[in-house]
């Protein structure tokens, strides 16, 4: 008898990668968010071999190797083609109860649109290693839905028949410092940390003025890495993530941010890009004696692809 893994007659070995992805298609785990999280860290993890494949094939003259230059300043304005799907939980302010809901399926929130969106970057040092970048993104949404069914929010109740206005409004303002441990003319590899402030809104009413509110301001730490390479001096790739997961009393979140670039620069100082975000967080406060002014649980996911111009020197 031999010991160790046993195959059946006529059975082949599964890569392990293979054996997860079954898992996720055929568990309770299947879900649009992780769908999208997985994306989008398939894709990460995949840059890298791209980088060092088009590195290997690329035969660059000294012509091409002069053209080669990191940017000191790039400011990048477009639109956002996303798609979201939110929850909320809410706390009743007598009962302590409350209900979690989806916020498309029972308002009638769009679980697609287009969106503004603004990043600019500044890179410093004499070898321009150190990169600062601040970036924007607002996501408004409102829609009035008559209640097919009814709902519970809290200490009120919105019966069936009633027309309900609701809106959430959520902001994501950027500021990272990224220094590079490695960087030579076409690569660039850096570590991230810095701030995420999210202004965010969830409001209901109704023609009776009956309304329901959370507001939450939360600059949280993330960490993270940046990556760029150049194809061609006028082709580049470009990659970044951020999380963040912290648990503290009366508090618990969780952020997860994946970005991909690429980018052509035919002008001098201007360029075009087409890229693809996964955002994702979820913020449970069980405290309302915190400074978040809100008590309950908030959880968004969106993906979606960018194009926009860009200005650099």
């Amino acid at each position: 008898m031999h010991s160790g893994n046993l195959l059946l007659p006529g059975a082949r070995k599964i890569h392990p990668i293979l054996v997860l992805l079954q898992l996720i298609v055929d568990g309770s785990i299947f879900t649009f968010m992780r769908i999208k999280i997985l994306l989008g860290l398939l894709l990460f993890v995949a840059f890298p071999a791209v980088l060092l494949v088009a590195q290997e094939d690329k035969e660059e003259t000294i012509e091409d190797s002069i053209q080669y230059k990191w940017e000191q300043f790039y400011v990048n304005l477009g639109m956002f083609l996303t798609t979201i799907q939110s929850d909320i939980g809410l706390v009743g302010s007598e009962s302590g109860a409350g209900i979690n809901i989806n916020l498309e399926d029972a308002f009638g929130l769009s679980t697609s649109t287009f969106a503004f969106r603004g990043d600019a970057a500044y890179n410093f040092g004499s070898k321009r290693r150190s990169h600062v970048r601040v970036g924007y993104f607002g996501l408004i949404r409102n829609s009035t839905k008559v209640l097919e069914s009814e709902i519970k929010i809290g200490d009120e109740v919105y019966p069936i028949g009633t027309e309900l206005s609701s809106g959430y409004d959520l902001h994501i303002i950027r500021g990272l410092y990224d220094y590079a441990y490695y960087q030579d003319e076409r690569i660039s590899l850096a570590l991230s940390a810095g701030l995420y402030v999210l202004p965010m809104n969830f409001s209901i009413s109704t023609s009776n003025v009956i309304d329901e509110s959370a507001k939450v301001i939360a600059p949280l730490p993330v960490f993270g890495m940046r990556n760029s390479f150049f194809i061609t001096p006028k082709f580049q790739l470009k990659q970044n993530l951020e999380v963040l997961y912290v648990k503290t009393e009366g508090f618990r979140g969780s952020i997860t941010d994946v970005n991909l670039y690429i980018e052509y620069n035919p002008f001098k100082h201007l360029g075009f890009g087409l890229g693809y975000n996964s955002f994702n967080y979820n913020f449970t406060v069980s405290n309302s004696d915190t400074p978040w002014e809100f008590e309950g649980s908030l959880k968004t996911g969106f993906s979606g692809f960018l194009l926009y111009g860009k200005y650099y020197f």
